[in-house]
């Protein structure tokens, strides 16, 4: 993810790849985003390695489908399975990390996360071949017509 420096006023970014992708985690567990929110067309499947950050400096990459649109280069991964990746994975490996702050960084370039499922990267290795993305968006949900809620 590209930081802002206060003095510089450029982004500083973490890896070492080119940035790809603009980024929204869904936090809407009733919203999918199979058409895209900014342009509205259909979005696709894209299978790819995230790297995610969980306090304190953890690293991990987890090969996670998420939903594309082409049209914007928007990367959409939804927060409520990545969560439960997360706690699943770490509640048998290192528990005392379930339910810290995580922010997810970028994606890794395919060759080097396949090498660290055989031997685990050090933090330089993955961040040599880290993608920050682009941009992180939110987006929200349109109003739904019906009752409503209470």
């Amino acid at each position: 993810m590209a930081r802002r420096s206060r003095d510089s006023g450029k982004a500083r970014r973490l890896g070492k790849q080119p940035p790809r992708y603009r980024f929204f985690l869904n936090p809407y567990t009733d919203a999918r985003f199979t058409t895209c929110p900014q342009c509205g067309e259909k979005t696709r499947v894209r299978k790819l390695p995230l790297v995610i950050h969980i306090d304190p400096m953890q690293l991990v990459a987890l090969n996670k489908t998420c939903r594309y649109c082409p049209r914007c280069d928007l990367l959409i991964a939804h927060q409520d399975e990545l969560e439960a990746w997360l706690a699943a994975f770490f509640g048998h490996q290192r528990p005392e990390v379930v339910g810290n702050s995580y922010l997810v960084v970028g994606t890794e370039e395919r060759a080097a996360w396949r090498r660290g499922t055989q031997t685990p990267l050090t933090i330089p290795e993955m961040l040599e071949h880290l993608h920050d993305f682009v941009e992180v968006v939110r987006f929200e949900p349109a109003p739904r017509w019906g009752p409503a809620h209470q």
